[in-house]
């Protein structure tokens, strides 16, 4: 069962659905720390049912669930399924027949778990059992994750052995003790249980048989109260309905004056409703009235307000211009102050100005010598710099003369050695030329074989999906048809069951044959040992047409008891007597008198035949068929009752004549028939169906196991198909994939043909050029020379003069600092004088804006003042309109006043008028309440009535369970109840009462728990003999588990005594049992001693001896039981570069028999596998995988890809 594939989605750091494929020896997952790779094993122990959150990093089972990152949610759930391959069947036998076995663990935030295998819900038992024994399990050795080789070394020696048992084999036993023992417990309180109840059951026989007779008293008291009240109720239920019928009557009378008061109310009401509108329109015009009263009013008082406010603004504008003529004297004393500043300012001005240009004057002379100046200076700097340009032109030649000819030297031997790598170069290339053509022809002929390989493999995969569909669709079929079969054989057997049950119980006998048949034994033989032999209605076969007339012509002797003779025929009765058990008939079942031929019948179409004939023993044996003829001589099938009269006139000689629908004509004209329980054709029915139904199963029984056949048919052929469906796929997903490396292959080696052509006619062109450039550069440096020398000579001649007109530049430069600083000192006199001129220009500027402003604010007060007189006088107009307007307002408010006054007086009329029809309306409603008030009673009375009457059938049919008006014509022609029935039913209750409490079911308990303690008795039996076989099988277990553990114990022991010097390069070690005595409980110790150390106990080891220890015994349980897979979560990351060497080699020894997933960081571990698995980090908190496959030859890169992966 080794491991093909693992899908993880939303476990842990794995969001996204992730699949891990398992297709080699060796596999490595790799990776930076923190970026998921342990996850990985956390999800395979999970998934095979890790319960505990602590062994998965965990505080409880919802940490396995993604809780979201920077940028992604929390996931609703975390899924895993692992894939194993089960060719090798080491699954248990109901998926043996699996190619591959898919487990599938599915964890929500709701707490819901569920696990699948195959896609079927299971449970948690049900995986664990699928890997034990398998050497694979959540907590087997199979798995060695962080941490657990400590825990293999520093454990204690009893939580040591688990390791030795589960390669053992022991742990399914163990198991299935543990169950067992769990059995043994469970029956143990279950035999407790049960002996309580069969004696409590035995105590309480004796107290329900008196309670039985007790019940039975009660029965008849019960039933005398019954029939003396249900006579009392009767009538008085007669009594109640008469004075019902007296008030009804009453009632409607009173009803029918009540209705001609509500008319007459009605019409009066109309008139009212007149009146009323007379008043509301009358109201209507006060209303109005008073609106338009009331709107004048406000215009009056608007008027008056709007006078007023006139009257203030005339007055403000009146101050207002007040204000502005005193304002308007100040400004004019303003400007003439202002006008005195002015002509100061303009003399002080005028003064400055002179100063100004006496000082610009001075400055225009200063300035014109030092011009001259500067322009001596300049030619005499120009004459420097002329002279310097010319001696760094000569530098400059020089320095590109030595530059060019340095050139030329280097590019020569460059060019030399160029040349030379170009030759051998070519000569390369021109031989890999050869080799290239060679091995693309090579790659093109391996890549048509495998295309011609691939189509091939495609044509066969199409096959066998082909077939794999009809098969799928014919098992479809087949468990639709299973699924068929099993419900109606389910429902057939479920109804067999019932009607047998109920033949068994003997319901609808009589309580004489009931007692009998039941005491007289539990079955058929135990019974007939005691000579009964059933009923008549169980030694007769009747066909479904003549069930109705054979229940006729037998009638109550279906229920006769058969016996085998007359001696147990009075035993029979003799029993019955004993215990007053009822009544019951018994007749020999070979009966003494011999029966005549039946005679000939007469032809008639009213004749069916002699029912003898059209009916047989059950068991067609002799005696069965002498019964028949003896209970059915003489009786004659008719058709109906007409020929049986017919038949019976015409003197047919038949004792009795009966109908297909069971009406008798007997001897004498006694004639039966009607409708009824039909005890006796019941009887037949149910006997009948139960024949038909015992057939009808053993036909689906049989159908069942040969659909059931076929399933298995079709399953294994599935099997079969899918198996080689997935070989095919497999083959043509590698051949795909080497089409893909081949033709990728040859794609490289024809485009490294191309490039190496390109790179020969490159470097041939490239040594041709070079030659040439190589003759060219020679004159090139014959030229530097030459101007080397001339350019030394023209530097030598220019440096001279540049020494002379330097010293004549210094001259001329003094001069022109010194004029420099004349000018400067003339320059500032004359910006202060000019500076002190422009304030007081300022200041006059500022003196005539002020000016100006008084001038506009002048301007505008003047405007202000015509403005305010135009406004006075347009507000003494507007005055004199508001007073007229007033005026008139007031007069139309009066007139207003009068219209309302008119109008509330017509509204006073109306409204008397009103308040009169009122009190006519007011007497009719009252003699409409007294109406409704006799109304009213009459109807409480009725109500009141109809109330006892229900009343009285309530009770009589919550203390009777019967509806009165269904018996009232059973009492009604008894004589009225007098106080003597009224005493006699307290009488009765009395008895009733001193009787106390009444176990009604005390007949039906005491017989039922009659037979319980009977079951019981059995129960507990059967209880004693399952413990005694679970203590054998608890023994045989302990045995079996002992002897293999030893066996297990000796081997590994013997294996781990070579593998730890072979791992250690040298030293020794074995292990020890605790208790050698006790194989079921014995500890085991480890004593080592590595290469050159004593030996002893390994605590004192180092952490990497440690680790190498723990490891040597893994292996040796490999060795000695290999798992199908092993699953290493960095074991050597305690380990030197030499143990993990051995540690790589060991692994690989072992890829033979079991399949390798390690989690490392070591470089030698890594190069050791077959594909690395990378898990990255590119988003945070989010796991990726990524995957390397190495070919033997690419081993050596697999750190550099590691880091690359990281």
């Amino acid at each position: 069962m080794k491991i093909k594939k693992v899908e993880i989605c939303g476990f842990k750091s794995f969001v996204d659905r992730t699949v891990v494929l398992f297709d080699h020896d060796v596999t490595a997952i790799v990776g930076p720390n923190g970026c998921g790779k342990s996850n990985v094993v956390d999800a395979i122990r999970w998934t095979m049912g890790e319960q505990s959150a602590k062994n998965l990093r965990g505080k409880s089972m919802d940490d396995v669930i993604f809780n979201g990152s920077e940028t992604r949610g929390p996931h609703s759930f975390a899924e895993v399924t692992l894939t194993f391959d089960n060719t090798d069947g080491l699954a248990s036998p109901e998926y043996r027949a699996y190619a591959e076995i898919a487990v599938t663990r599915r964890l929500d935030r709701q707490g819901n778990s569920d696990y699948f295998i195959n896609k079927t819900p299971v449970r948690l038992m049900d995986v664990t059992e699928l890997f034990l024994g398998t050497g694979i399990g959540a907590k087997a050795y199979s798995i060695i994750e962080q941490g657990k080789i400590g825990y293999i070394v520093s454990a204690k020696p009893e939580d040591r052995r688990g390791l030795i048992e589960e390669a053992a084999g022991i742990t399914k036993f163990k198991a299935k003790k543990k169950a067992a023992e769990r059995k043994m417990d469970a029956t143990r309180q279950n035999l407790l249980r049960i002996g309580d109840i069969v004696a409590e059951i035995e105590k309480n026989l004796a107290s329900l048989k008196r309670q039985a007779q007790k019940a039975e008293r009660y029965k008849a008291y019960r039933a005398e109260i019954r029939d003396l009240e249900l006579l009392v109720a009767s009538h008085r239920w007669m009594e109640l309905t008469v004075t019902r019928r007296v008030i009804d009557e009453e009632l409607t009378q009173a009803s029918g004056a009540l209705e001609g008061h509500r008319y007459a109310l009605r019409v009066r009401e109309a008139e009212l409703e007149g009146e009323r509108l007379a008043v509301q329109r009358a109201e209507s015009e006060v209303e109005r009235a008073q609106r338009v009263s009331y709107e004048l009013d406000n215009s009056v008082r608007m008027l008056e307000g709007k006078v007023e406010q006139h009257k203030e603004r005339l007055q403000g504008l009146r101050d207002s211009e007040r204000l502005a003529e005193r304002e308007l004297e100040a400004l004019s004393a303003r400007r003439a102050v202002l006008a005195q500043e002015r002509d100061g300012l303009l003399s002080t001005i005028a003064e400055l100005e002179e100063i100004e240009r006496t000082e610009q004057d001075e400055l225009e002379r200063e300035v014109a010598i030092l011009d001259e100046r500067k322009l001596a200076a300049q030619e005499a700097e120009q004459t420097v710099s002329s002279a310097r340009s010319r001696v760094s032109e000569s530098a400059q030649r020089i320095a590109r003369a030595e530059a060019v000819l340095k050139g030329y030297e280097r590019r020569r031997d460059e060019a030399r050695t160029r040349l030379d790598r170009m030759r051998s170069e070519r000569e390369e290339l021109e031989g890999r030329l050869v080799e290239l053509a060679q091995e693309a022809d090579e790659l093109r002929t391996r890549l048509e074989g495998l295309r011609e390989g691939k189509n091939t493999t495609a044509e066969r995969k199409e096959q066998l999906e082909t077939e794999l569909k009809d098969l799928r669709a014919q098992i479809t079929e087949s468990e639709r048809t299973v699924d068929k079969l099993r419900s109606e054989l389910a429902e057939k057997r479920s109804r067999l069951r019932s009607l047998e049950e109920i033949t068994k119980k003997f319901e609808g006998v009589g309580a004489g044959v009931r007692s009998v048949m039941t005491r007289f034994g539990n079955t058929d033989e135990e019974r007939a040992q005691k000579g009964v032999l059933g009923l008549v209605a169980d030694r007769i076969e009747c066909p479904e047409a003549y069930t109705q007339a054979l229940a006729g012509a037998l009638g109550e002797r279906l229920q006769h008891v058969v016996v085998s003779d007359v001696d147990a025929g009075l035993r029979v009765l003799e029993f019955l007597e004993q215990g007053d058990r009822g009544r019951a008939t018994a007749i020999p079942r070979t009966p003494r008198r011999v029966v005549a031929p039946l005679a000939v019948l007469p032809q008639d179409e009213g004749i069916v035949g002699w029912l003898a004939d059209l009916v047989r023993g059950e068991r067609e044996t002799q005696q069965d068929e002498a019964l028949v003829r003896h209970l059915l001589e003489g009786v004659l099938v008719v058709r109906d009752l007409a020929s049986a009269k017919r038949l019976y006139d015409a003197g047919v000689q038949a004792s009795t004549f009966v109908t297909e629908r069971g009406e008798v004509l007997g001897a004498g004209g006694v004639i039966t028939g009607g409708r009824g329980e039909q005890v006796g054709a019941h009887m037949i029915a149910v006997k009948r169906e139960i024949r038909d139904l015992h057939g009808i199963v053993a036909k689906l029984d049989a159908e069942m196991t040969a659909a059931v056949a076929r399933h298995g048919e079709l399953r294994n052929g599935i099997a079969s198909r899918q198996a080689a469906l997935d070989s095919a796929r497999n083959e043509a997903h590698d051949a795909e994939i080497a089409i893909v490396k081949a033709d990728k292959d040859l794609r490289r080696a024809e485009d490294e043909l191309n490039r190496t052509r390109q790179r020969v006619e490159k470097v041939a062109m490239d040594a041709d050029d070079l030659a040439m450039q190589l003759a060219d550069a020679q004159g090139e440096g014959n030229d530097a020379q030459a101007e080397i020398e001339s350019a030394s000579k023209a530097k030598h001649d220019a440096e001279g003069a540049l020494e002379s007109n330097e010293m004549i530049y210094e001259e001329r430069r003094s001069l022109v600092e010194a004029q420099s600083a004349r000018v400067t000192d003339v320059r500032v006199r004359a910006a202060q004088a000019r500076q002190r001129a422009e304030g007081d220009r300022q200041a006059l500027d500022r003196l005539d804006k002020s000016v100006q402003e008084l001038g506009e604010r002048e301007k505008r007060l003047r405007g202000d003042l015509e403005r305010g007189a135009k406004q006075q006088g347009e507000t003494a107009g507007a005055l004199v309109v508001t007073k007229e307007e007033l005026v008139d307002k007031v007069e139309r408010a009066m007139k207003a006043h009068e219209v309302l006054g008119a109008a509330r007086e017509k509204y006073d009329v109306a409204k008397l008028e009103l308040g009169t029809r009122e009190a006519d309306l007011k007497e009719i409603r009252s003699k409409i309440d007294e109406g409704s008030r006799r109304v009213s009673s009459l109807t409480i009375e009725e109500r009141e009535l109809a109330m006892a009457i229900e009343h009285l059938l309530d009770q009589v049919n919550e203390r009777h369970r019967v509806d009165l008006r269904r018996v009232l014509g059973d009492y009604h022609f008894r004589d009225l109840p007098d106080d003597s029935v009224k005493t006699r039913i307290d009488e009765l209750l009395r008895l009733v009462e001193r009787m106390g409490e009444i176990n009604l079911t005390a007949i039906e308990e005491y017989e039922e728990q009659s037979k319980r303690f009977e079951y019981l008795n059995g129960q507990k039996l059967d209880l004693e003999q399952a413990l005694d076989q679970l203590d054998k099988a608890i023994k045989q277990m302990n045995r079996e588990s002992k002897k293999l553990f030893r066996e297990a114990f000796d081997a590994i022991n013997e294996r781990f005594q070579q593998v730890f010097p072979r791992l250690f390069g040298g030293g020794k070690a074995e292990l020890k049992l605790t208790n050698a005595d006790d194989l079921l409980e014995t500890g085991i110790d480890i004593l080592a001693q590595p290469p050159g150390k004593k030996i002893g106990s390994i605590e004192l080891m180092s952490g990497g001896e440690k680790a190498l220890t723990a490891v040597s015994l893994i292996f040796s349980i490999f060795q000695y039981k290999p798992s199908p897979f092993c699953l290493l979560d960095e074991v050597d990351a305690p380990l030197d570069e030499a143990n993990i060497g051995r540690y790589c080699e060991a692994i690989r020894a072992m890829t033979k028999h079991s399949q390798f997933i390690v989690i490392t960081h070591s470089k030698k571990t890594m190069q050791m596998a077959d594909v690395l698995y990378g898990v990255t980090m590119e988003t945070p908190g989010i796991s990726k995988l990524v995957s390397v496959e190495l070919r033997q030859k690419q081993r050596q890169a697999a750190p550099d890809a590691s880091h690359a992966v990281a």
